[in-house]
């Protein structure tokens, strides 16, 4: 009897502390979205990044793009309701005269605290979330649990946890939902499929320039990136002598204005995630000469809204190629291309351009920022990269029939020598011209009028020569941790 009444409990604990737990995850998303408050399921992502050897990491986020953060966010939710669960019929598996829910909430911060010590930058934060979190969890499973020896009461404090969880449930399904909606439309590619438009219509062949609205997005928060308020904005110089720009201010400034090429590090071969606008802003390191450095500085050093961090050589930051952006295209930087400011500079991939930037200050010795502390390359120079965007995988043209051939290619501030096809798998090239209308460090679009000979299955391929001389590096690897090298190709089927 007593064996069959602990398993009775155990099941009614569980069902109380998935409940609970359910409730209180869905009410941190909540607080995410509402006042920017930290959730312990991302500060998990962040650690299992941290933990997880590069070379898988590097594999992983290949070949999930934009759904893997959400992937890890969910997971790490989904287990913390388990563990809510086992908690809950861990405290009930013993039918006390008093239960101890201070020291339940107590053991599950400490299992949980090591990932707010691996979050970087908002640890603290993290910590005190982590600490409310479960304590809230053990008031909710008391009140579930702790009242039934009062039993007019017992029946409705245990359907008001049940409705929180089942109300939380639905949120939370609906808000990691959501995540994965917008990772499926995150790139240009997917977000053409559905319209019959292709890579091709994402850019001018004229001009080269991005369309604004295809301009690709990666962030290591896929969505709920940071929300500023201009009004509310200050960017943060450090040096000699320290100052504060508002957001007015620093678009008064702004007078410098270019193209730039900007693409991911985790850009796969033949990858969408590298777009090209123009960007407007200030020199930064018109900045630097206000602020004043040590004599002794290496390195200027970012801090982001988000968290993020990064950093540069001192003698990239006084190019004057190098600025603080606060306009794409002609119009105030988009949330996700980083408003109210971001860093933008010639040859290295798009990590070393954080977004959402706060603060800069010139540091002695070198410092990792939060992709080099994963183990990516603390350079990141752009490899040689091109694509193909016309005819696409598997298309089918007439033989005899003229078909334009296009795509771009870019090698970062090495600029663009050549760029050459091949129709028969490689064993032959031929050279494609090349549109400069764009400044050298930017990509280059280029075009080939090709005639097929006849019916049959084209294996074409495309390689780039950079300015100095180098070609493409044919060797297919992975992105990590230094940026994917491999050729493009795509199967043409002439009828």
């Amino acid at each position: 009897m007593a064996d069959h009444r602990g398993v009775r409990l155990t099941r009614r604990g569980a069902l109380a502390g998935t409940a609970a737990a359910t409730a209180v995850v869905a009410a941190g998303f909540a607080a995410r979205l509402l006042a920017g408050v930290p959730t312990l399921p991302d500060a998990a992502a962040d650690a299992f990044t941290l933990l997880v050897p590069g070379p898988v990491f590097g594999f992983l986020l290949d070949r999930l793009q934009s759904f893997g953060r959400p992937l890890l966010v969910a997971g790490f939710a989904v287990a913390l309701v388990l563990i809510g669960a086992v908690a809950g019929a861990v405290a009930d598996a013993r039918p006390a005269t008093r239960r101890r829910p201070l020291v339940v909430a107590a053991v599950l911060s400490l299992l949980t605290l090591p990932f707010a010590a691996l979050a970087s930058a908002a640890a603290p934060a993290i910590a005190l979330v982590t600490i409310a979190q479960w304590l809230t969890f053990a008031g909710l499973c008391e009140l579930a649990l702790g009242a039934r020896r009062v039993a007019a009461t017992d029946g409705t404090r245990r359907r008001l946890v049940y409705g929180a969880g089942v109300v939380g449930g639905a949120w939370l399904l609906s808000y990691l939902g959501g995540r994965f909606v917008d990772a499926s439309n995150a790139g240009p590619a997917r977000r053409l499929a559905s319209s019959g438009s292709t890579l091709a219509d994402t850019y001018d062949p004229n001009t080269g320039l991005t369309n604004t609205k295809d301009f690709y997005v990666v962030s290591k928060n896929d969505i709920d990136d940071p929300v500023i308020a201009s009004a509310d904005w200050r960017l943060q110089v450090q040096g000699l002598r320290p100052f504060a720009l508002g957001y007015d201010e620093l678009s008064t400034l702004a007078a410098a204005s270019r193209p730039r090429t900007l693409a991911c590090i985790s850009n796969p071969i033949g990858g969408e995630y590298i777009s090209t606008g123009v960007f407007g802003g200030v020199p930064l390191r018109e900045l630097l000469m206000r602020s004043g450095m040590d004599a002794d500085t290496t390195e200027i050093r970012f801090t982001c809204a988000d968290g993020y961090t990064e950093s540069i050589p001192l003698a990239v930051a006084v190019e004057p190629s190098t600025i603080v952006a606060v306009t794409l295209d002609g119009k105030p930087l988009a949330l996700a291309h980083g408003f109210p400011a971001r860093i933008v500079l010639s040859g290295r991939y798009g990590m070393k351009q954080p977004k959402w930037l706060t603060a800069i200050r010139p540091v002695i010795e070198p410092y990792d920022g939060y992709w080099e502390v994963r183990g990516w390359d603390k350079d990141a120079f752009v490899r040689t990269f091109s694509r193909i965007d016309r005819p696409t995988e598997g298309e089918t043209v007439d033989p005899g029939i003229l078909v334009d051939v296009g795509g771009i290619a870019f090698a970062g501030s090495r600029g663009i020598r050549g760029v050459q096809l091949s129709f028969d798998g490689g064993t032959s090239w031929q050279d494609a011209r090349v549109t400069r209308s764009l400044p050298n460090d930017a990509w280059a679009p280029f075009r080939f009028a090709w005639t097929p000979p006849g019916p049959g299955t084209y294996d074409v391929r495309v390689r780039a020569i950079d300015g100095e001389g180098t070609v493409q590096d044919p060797m297919e690897h992975d992105s990590f941790p230094d940026g994917a090298t491999g050729l493009h190709r795509v199967g043409v089927v002439v009828r």
